[in-house]
């Protein structure tokens, strides 16, 4: 008989075995993380896109037409790639995904313009990309009402009007609009640190059901728990160390990317950004131990942990917000760990929130370290019991 921490490093001892005797294990922990951290950091790297094509067909090919296309130009979110020669060849190129849009200049623009008839420039844009199409929209309607102003403020002037008065009924309504959080629209900022926790999570619960619910399908489950001295807590806990570590190693890792390598701002306590990497870990383990718990067989622990993982980034209203939302459908976004650890990580980032914000998701946060103990029992049972063992 082991005493109480004898028994515990036995078992811990014991998963480093199965851990270095068994790739895959190195596979779902390491290479494939560190794999997805390259990937996403060189996606994003640019940090906003850039050179977007857009076809023009300038039906004017005037020389003030030819101004404002040159304006559009030296932004950089658009490129003026093609000029179709008719209106089909536009409309077909835009279907094969050859640009993101078409600009339509009219015929007499420039004559239009000097005789105070309004001309009508027409943007067809492929808003099935959202972010790619809000883009290309919001540049060439900022750029083509610039150009616009400049028209009509020197046209006022020519005819003697005061600079000042031409200046008021260019722009009667001035909007002083200023950025906040993310000023300079870096995607980086609201991509990689949603997708970089993502992609963990997704390994983070999988490789918990796992080499959990191996010990069930293999039949070791009773060794196991004997080696802990019947102790499933010990048990439990002496296996997931190893993983623990891992994955707060790889958390802190992450962190070192967005802050010192893509100098993400950090207005609030880095220590919080640390303690909310250990909660995100420990919380979505707790997760993988509830659901290994709930569903035995290794099968379906790990679909119904695919699920889960995936619908993270649906409930954590990036990509809905949750002020539009239904209220009981808001509320189910509480039971996704990454939401409040979002929340957290962009209270302490870029919004430089007071720090009694951080009390609700904090509170939520720990609640997931509860989860486990409300299904330790069944852990022992299934240890004890051989009709759970051996399911796919």
């Amino acid at each position: 008989m082991h005493s109480p921490n004898r028994s515990w490093q036995a078992v811990f001892i014991r998963e480093l075995r199965r851990y270095r005797s068994r790739r895959l294990y190195v596979l779902m922990t390491i290479i494939l993380p560190l794999i997805g951290f390259g990937f996403f950091t060189a996606l994003f790297n640019a940090g906003k896109p850039t050179d977007l094509p857009v076809a023009v067909y300038d039906q004017d090919q005037s020389k003030l037409s030819q101004q404002m296309l040159s304006n559009i130009e030296q932004g950089a979110t658009v490129m003026l790639t093609d000029r179709p020669t008719d209106l089909k060849m536009a409309k077909e190129g835009l279907k094969k995904g050859n640009y993101y849009a078409v600009l339509i200049v009219p015929k007499d623009f420039e004559q239009d313009i000097y005789r105070n008839a309004q001309p009508e420039v027409v943007l067809y844009y492929n808003n099935a990309y959202m972010v790619i199409g809000s883009l290309i929209s919001s540049e060439i309607q900022q750029t083509i009402g610039t150009f616009s102003a400049g028209i009509n403020l020197q046209t006022r002037l020519k005819k003697g009007q005061h600079k000042e008065r031409a200046l008021a009924a260019v722009n009667p309504i001035a909007i002083d609009g200023h950025k906040l959080f993310n000023p300079y629209l870096n995607y980086f900022y609201y991509l990689a640190t949603t997708f970089l926790p993502i992609m963990l999570l997704i390994f983070i619960l999988m490789s918990t059901v796992y080499v959990i619910s191996i010990e069930y399908k293999e039949g070791t489950a009773k060794a196991w728990l004997k080696v802990a001295n019947n102790s499933i807590i010990r048990a439990v806990t002496g296996k997931l160390l190893p993983y623990t570590i891992i994955w707060f190693v790889l958390m802190v890792f992450m962190n070192f990317i967005i802050f010192n390598l893509f100098q993400m701002p950090l207005y609030g306590n880095i220590w919080i950004i640390v303690l909310n990497a250990f909660l995100f870990v420990a919380a979505y383990m707790g997760m993988g131990i509830f659901i290994a718990a709930i569903f035995p067989a290794l099968r379906m622990g790990l679909s119904v942990a695919s699920i889960y993982s995936a619908l993270a980034f649906t409930f954590s209203g990036l990509t809905f917000p949750y002020m539009a939302m239904y209220g009981f459908v808001a509320f189910f976004g509480n039971f996704f760990p990454f939401s409040h650890y979002l929340q957290i990580f962009l209270d302490q980032t870029l919004r430089a929130a007071p720090f009694y914000t951080l009390f609700e998701p904090l509170l939520y946060m720990n609640l997931f370290l509860l989860l486990p103990f409300t299904v330790l029992w069944k852990l022992k049972k299934m240890c004890l019991s051989p009709s759970y063992w051996g399911k796919l």
